[in-house]
């Protein structure tokens, strides 16, 4: 329903704009008292060319009310209606069955083929309707049927057809005026080559009944003919439209050769009008033969106007040929190109469809050449592209079974019983990182506690890591004191450390019995000490210098004793060095703040809350470096 009300829509706009303007030209121009002459005999064919038979059946109509305004005899305004119909239809038919390729396009001049395509169909669509005009007329008693009057008509149909009809085409694809589209039928009753034989044999009579009207009189024969002719000419129109019809791929509303046109089409109504001013004064109507006046007026123009035409036709082949359908062309290669997923693959295929551009002697060549030399670039650069990410994939799969390697490497059953309890947590920056903190009991009475800080991040600080790890351990449980533990592992890490890596640690001995507490520090962070009742306070002590850093280094370890429900909290330096984007940071105040907030709840909680704290304290900012803590409480509650 909906699209039966669009057309009839179309019906009705079609047919007033045709009495409007055809109304205007009966009083400016009157030839003959069947049409006018004007811009008005371009529409019914674009009219045709644009909404199909809605078209021509408005058009048809338009001229028929202003017939009968006009007071016409019905004879002439039916003969009118039927052949201002046909004027309409003969064109939108002639686009969709003119062989002239595999498939067709709703009407559009945005290449020379089509705009050739157009010229042809309104050049037929010309001679036809003048020779039926004639025909008409001749049997009217009004005019012969090769006469002035006749080629005026041919002239008058022609000319304005493709002055106003290519600037209406254009115009209505620039706004996206919807076009009427033709059912396919792609299984005909009949070959549409019978019909394409009839055609050619209408052209055939009509030529020879043309000859035939110039050198004898108008007789039986001569009205039999054209009666042959143009039921021939019905007979074709009804030839099935069989092909495809493309839909528009174009997205620019108006192509460069749209846009050559427009302009050669004003050039060439400007022309038009120069030369028709030039010849109404110039040209004597003698004997008040208007016929004669308006036949010399038109022959000027379309003499002018086809030089021009065909001119501008020949220039806007060369163009489309050297620049518009190259660029075109290139334009769909790169489009192939990167919405392909397969692109890389199929390089070459699109390298040697820029084969048939590329030359050095064109701008659109040198075009061609760099977008080939811009493939090849790119086809390169993706293989290393994929080598270099396979290789990181590759580095990512092992880092992460390094990192697996390094969390078990520390201990992740935290011990919760009556004498003593110890929770940790480290998160790296990297995949892998070189803190670590580390807990054993040497004896049933005593229990290390150690935490330390590698330079560096990543692989290399990971491996220092481990060596580090491993010699404290290993030293600590032979019964070494923690002064003398040290000692021994500065020696061992300084001997052959051309990296002139360096560990800073803390390491604590409890006795679990009595609660004396024997720490050493090599360059770390204070730890922080909460006694019953009390808040967090920092434990005092000699910081020493770093583990690997030199050898033969002494250091001097403290004591102090613990009660039941002390606390001691150690940590690396990702956690007072944490950063905000404004370079600000984290600090021991503000820790030491943190600690004190909730220091009575689980050491799981304590840990969490001041890994929250940091991290709201840096917001979106980035973990630069380790976080590692550790606390442990004494309770020995035997």
């Amino acid at each position: 329903m909906k699209n039966i009300k669009a057309k009839i829509t179309r019906l009705v706009l079609c047919s007033i704009i045709i009495f409007s303007i055809k109304f205007l030209f009966h009083y400016l121009f009157p030839v003959i008292p069947i049409s006018e002459l004007g811009p008005a005999s371009a529409l019914p064919p674009i009219l045709g060319l644009m909404f199909g038979p809605w078209g021509a059946a408005g058009a048809a109509l338009g001229y028929l009310a202003s017939d009968i305004t006009a007071g016409y005899s019905p004879e002439i305004y039916i003969i009118s209606f039927f052949v201002q119909f046909l004027y309409g239809y003969i064109p939108y038919k002639l686009w969709y069955t003119l062989d002239m390729g595999e498939s067709n396009s709703l009407p559009r001049l945005d290449t020379v083929k089509n705009l050739m395509k157009f010229v042809v169909i309104m050049f037929i669509n010309a001679a036809v309707m003048a020779g039926l005009l004639g025909f008409l007329i001749d049997g009217l008693g009004l005019y012969n049927l090769v006469s002035l009057t006749t080629l005026i008509f041919a002239f008058n149909n022609f000319d304005f057809s493709i002055m106003f009809g290519t600037l209406i085409i254009i115009g209505a694809n620039f706004y996206g005026i919807s076009m009427f589209k033709p059912a396919i039928n792609k299984k005909p009753l009949l070959s549409p080559k019978i019909f394409d034989i009839v055609g050619i044999t209408a052209i055939i009579i009509a030529v020879l009944n043309g000859i035939y009207s110039l050198f004898a009189a108008i007789d039986i024969w001569a009205f039999s003919l054209g009666a042959i002719t143009y039921t021939l000419a019905l007979i074709y129109i009804f030839k099935p439209i069989t092909k495809e019809i493309k839909k528009k791929t174009n997205p620019i509303k108006i192509s460069l050769t749209e846009r050559l046109i427009v302009v050669f089409i004003v050039i060439g109504a400007i022309i038009a009008m120069v030369t028709g001013i030039v010849a109404y004064l110039t040209i004597s109507s003698a004997g008040g033969d208007e016929i004669q006046f308006w036949e010399a007026v038109y022959l000027n123009i379309t003499l002018i106007l086809s030089i021009f035409y065909i001119s501008s036709i020949g220039f806007l082949w060369y163009i489309e040929k050297n620049i518009t359908t190259p660029i075109e062309s290139i334009s769909d290669i790169v489009k192939s190109y990167v919405s392909n997923s397969n692109g890389i693959t199929n390089s070459q295929l699109i390298i040697s469809k820029c084969e048939e551009y590329a030359t050095p002697q064109s701008e659109v060549g040198i075009l061609a050449l760099s977008f080939q030399r811009m493939i090849r670039d790119l086809e390169i650069y993706l293989k290393n592209l994929k080598n270099v990410t396979a290789e990181k994939e590759r580095i990512n799969a092992e880092l992460n079974v390094a990192k697996k390697i390094q969390e078990d490497l520390l201990p992740h059953k935290f011990p919760k019983n009556d004498e003593f309890e110890v929770y940790a947590v480290s998160i790296p920056a990297k995949e892998v990182g070189g803190d670590f903190y580390d807990f054993f009991l040497i004896d049933e009475d005593q229990l290390a506690v150690i935490i330390a800080d590698v330079s560096g991040k990543g692989v290399p600080a990971a491996l220092f890591m481990v060596i580090a790890k491993t010699l404290i351990k290993n030293y600590t449980q032979l019964g070494k004191s923690p002064a003398e533990v040290f000692s021994m592992v500065n020696n061992q890490l300084y001997e052959g450390n051309d990296a002139s890596m360096f560990v800073t640690a803390w390491m604590g001995v409890l006795e679990i019995g009595t609660g004396k507490f024997t720490y050493v520090s090599a360059g770390h962070n204070q730890p922080l000490l909460k006694t019953t009742g009390k808040e967090y306070d920092w434990i005092k002590s000699e910081a020493g210098f770093v583990l690997g850093g030199m050898e033969d280094i002494h250091y001097q370890q403290n004591e102090i004793s613990l009660k039941p429900g002390d606390r001691v909290y150690l940590y690396t330096d990702g956690v007072t060095e944490a950063t905000t984007s404004d370079d600000e940071l984290f600090g021991d105040t503000r820790l030491l703040q943190v600690m004190n907030i909730n220091n009575d709840i689980s050491l799981k909680q304590q840990l969490s809350y001041v890994k929250k704290e940091v991290d709201s304290f840096i917001k979106d900012g980035e973990q630069f470096d380790d976080i590692t803590m550790l606390i442990m409480e004494y309770k020995n509650k035997k």
